[in-house]
C-alpha cells in the first residue's frame, strides 16, 4: 500500500535563492507519515491514545533537483521493512508531471507511554495487523 500527499511549496518555505530549504524535507514527510498511519486506519490521534509512537531513529534524504516556490509536489509514501518493534518508511516527492526532485527513507522504533521500545504485535496486535497488512507483498 501507498499513500499520495500533496504538498503546496510556500514562500517561507524557501531559501534567499527561492529554492526550498533542506530543513522543510523532514517537516513533509512527517505530514505524509501522518497521511499514511490515517490511511492505514492507525491516525496519529489514536497513537497518541495509547501512548504509542513510531520514534524515528534514523532519516535519509537524496536531493535529485531542487524545489521552488509556487510549485505543487506530491509524496509517496509506502513501507520498507517492518517487524513488530521497528518500522521503515520510504518517500519519493515528485513535481505535478512525475519528475522525482527527492527520496528518502526514515526508520522508526515503536515506543509505548514511558519512550521505551514495545513490542507492538505483543502489545497492540490488532494495530500490528493494520501494519502488516499496509506491507508490500512478498514475491
Amino acid at each position: 500500500m501507498q499513500t499520495r500527499t500533496r504538498i503546496d511549496v510556500r514562500y517561507p518555505d524557501c531559501d534567499r535563492m527561492g529554492i526550498v530549504h533542506h530543513a522543510v524535507y523532514p517537516i513533509w514527510y512527517e505530514i505524509a507519515r501522518m497521511d499514511f498511519f490515517k490511511e492505514i486506519g492507525f491516525p496519529f490521534e489514536e497513537m497518541n491514545r495509547l501512548g504509542v509512537n513510531p520514534a524515528m531513529v534514523d532519516l535519509s534524504l537524496q536531493y535529485k533537483a531542487p524545489a521552488t516556490y509556487p510549485q505543487t509536489l506530491y509524496i509517496t509514501t509506502r513501507m520498507g521493512a517492518y517487524a513488530p518493534k521497528k518500522l521503515e518508511l520510504l518517500y519519493e516527492t515528485a513535481t505535478e508531471d512525475g519528475a522525482v526532485i527527492n527520496t528518502a527513507r526514515t526508520f522508526h522504533i515503536w515506543t509505548g507511554p514511558d519512550n521505551k521500545s514495545i513490542n507492538l504485535e505483543e502489545a497492540y496486535p490488532d494495530v500490528y495487523e493494520k501494519i502488516r497488512r499496509a506491507a508490500p507483498q512478498q514475491a
